[in-house]
């Protein structure tokens, strides 16, 4: 059976969700824990074509994936690797780059009766679904303080600063330095070995962030890639297919954001 995108999607700092109908993409990559729950099977692929099938799987950030048979009735959050949920996520499942290792050991057991740590904005009122799925993305993304790393306070200040600077124009190592009172070498050493991905790449995924919410917000391809710091709308288009595996208007089209 063929299953095409379709369903909603919320924007949160540090959470990407989406619930409907998941389809099939290409091979791709994103600095994000991705944390997909579905009502029925699904088919995930790592880079060396070796397969799994599940209701519920957690792929790690940066981890080559692919789609290859969607299914109805799921969830799909994309968390921040840095964020507490998506560290208690990552810890939990044991998740690693094959994709024998993306059906958490958990994935059989009773949901209920266990708290929810987190707690995500909510949706605006009326939007039954995505608080329901909030709910679940919480309910997976379960406790574990003794996975939280130790992050150097630089590194904190300079993930808070990234956006700031993102909105000005192009963001330099240097200038994300001087903001944290490093030298550009120990902040670029620090950057990478704790949150994992170099700090030029971690922008580029800010910006692809940034201009996704651009979109959610009413805005044309053109203008969020413009907007975003994009050269122009066939480099936003390269960036978006490498971190979601598909073209941008096609998700554009089959999506109806959630403010």
């Amino acid at each position: 059976m063929t299953h095409l995108w379709r369903g909603w999607c919320l924007l949160r700092p540090g959470l990407l969700l989406y619930g409907g109908t998941i389809g099939t993409n290409q091979v791709h990559a994103h600095h994000a824990v991705h944390l997909i729950v579905a009502d029925e099977p699904f088919t995930l692929a790592d880079a060396w074509g070796r397969s799994l099938t599940t209701r519920l799987a957690v792929v790690p950030h940066d981890t080559p994936h692919t789609l290859t048979t969607g299914a109805h009735g799921a969830i799909l959050a994309q968390l921040e690797p840095s964020s507490a949920p998506g560290r208690f996520l990552l810890a939990r499942s044991g998740a690693g780059a094959g994709a024998r290792t993306w059906g958490p050991p958990f994935a059989d057991r009773s949901r209920g009766g266990r708290s929810a740590p987190f707690t995500f904005a909510r949706p605006a009122d009326g939007h039954a679904g995505a608080c329901a799925a909030l709910a679940v993305v919480e309910d997976w993304a379960g406790h574990d303080r003794d996975a939280r790393p130790v992050i150097h306070p630089a590194v904190e200040r300079a993930v808070a600063v990234i956006p700031t600077l993102l909105a000005r124009g192009p963001v330099r190592l240097g200038a994300v330095a001087a903001e944290v009172h490093l030298s550009p070498s120990r902040l670029a050493h620090l950057f990478s070995a704790q949150v994992g991905i170099p700090l030029r790449p971690y922008v580029r995924w800010q910006r692809l962030q940034h201009a996704i919410r651009l979109v959610a917000d009413g805005h044309t391809l053109t203008a969020a890639a413009h907007s975003a710091g994009f050269t122009d709308g066939p480099h936003f288009s390269r960036v978006f297919r490498h971190n979601f595996g598909s073209a941008p208007s096609t998700l554009a089209a089959a999506i109806d954001w959630v403010p």
